[in-house]
């Protein structure tokens, strides 16, 4: 494939995440939270595993590996719950760019304390342009506690530093990225089945619409999208690709405008838009960027 259709490929899988959130609020008119969890995160594992097999790549995986996987599958789980619960009662645009665009801050923040890495004075700046920027987004202009600390507020807030611990663990794990999501989660599957009470399931009530937002979600969103960002990672350098990642705000907006008649007021989305430019300024740090690691199992 060429650089160009490269380029392309994963425009569109950044634009495949960020469409994924009105989807999910689709989705929670359904059935409840948990069984959603359970299915987004089976139909990932089953879309990820016919990828093994088509690309004939074995799923072997070291122990330790293993056991950051097991590790990672509950706070993989608890976010898809956070997630769904939190479009539930909130703008779906507004949650995912939240998170999209806090995640990274906090996984950088978290960096820090936990692997002593130096921040730069220009760190701090960005820092501060980022938590301006969640603030607006929180609705802090607003100067009321309820609204600041509402209950949406809260979910996103947990939500996107459980993202961030998921984050840090998964780059712990030696083996090839595709072959550790496939454990991750399927396991992070098999830990929401024990919630859930099959015999209540009714199937009967979802339908095409239904349907086709599930498999967008574990299958296209996920998957596929998280394959060929990885794959574009190989081939043009983790550097040039990260900077895609910030269409996904914007595609979770903008998708969520079209499917939900969703908007935004004018300062939640400069708040966006201060958090992605808190972003742009940490990554060249080198915190989002996947480290080269010599593995045993590839």
């Amino acid at each position: 494939m060429k650089k160009e259709r490269f380029i392309l490929a994963i425009f569109a899988a950044m634009i495949a995440w960020g469409a994924s959130w009105p989807c999910n609020k689709v989705m929670i008119e359904y059935m409840g939270a948990a069984e959603l969890v359970f299915l987004r995160y089976l139909l990932t594992a089953l879309a990820i595993g016919v990828i093994l097999i088509v690309t004939t790549r074995k799923p072997i995986i070291d122990r330790f590996s293993l056991l950051i996987a097991l590790v990672s599958a509950p706070v993989t789980g608890v976010f898809g719950y956070l997630v769904f619960f939190g479009v539930e009662f909130g703008a779906a645009g507004l949650g995912g760019a939240f998170i999209n665009a806090v995640s990274p801050i906090v996984t950088y923040l978290l960096s820090v304390a936990l692997f002593q890495r130096k921040a730069a004075s220009l760190d701090f700046a960005a820092l501060a342009i980022g938590f301006s920027g969640a603030a607006l987004m929180m609705g802090v202009l607003e100067f009321e506690a309820n609204a600041i600390f509402s209950k949406y507020n809260l979910i996103f807030i947990a939500a996107a530093f459980l993202w961030s611990v998921v984050t840090i663990l998964s780059a712990k794990s030696r083996v090839n990225t595709m072959v550790f999501s496939f454990y991750l989660y399927i396991f992070a599957a098999i830990g929401a089945a024990f919630f859930i009470d099959f015999r209540a399931v009714d199937l009967s009530q979802t339908d095409a619409k239904f349907w086709s937002a599930a498999v967008f979600v574990g299958v296209v969103s996920t998957a596929f999208a998280t394959t060929l960002f990885f794959l574009g990672s190989k081939k043009l350098g983790a550097d040039r690709v990260s900077v895609f990642m910030f269409v996904t705000p914007a595609s979770a907006i903008a998708s969520s405008a079209i499917l939900l008649d969703e908007t935004l007021s004018v300062w939640e989305l400069l708040g966006i838009a201060l958090s992605i430019v808190s972003v742009y300024m940490l990554n060249r740090v080198g915190v989002f960027k996947p480290k080269v690691k010599k593995s045993r199992i590839d």
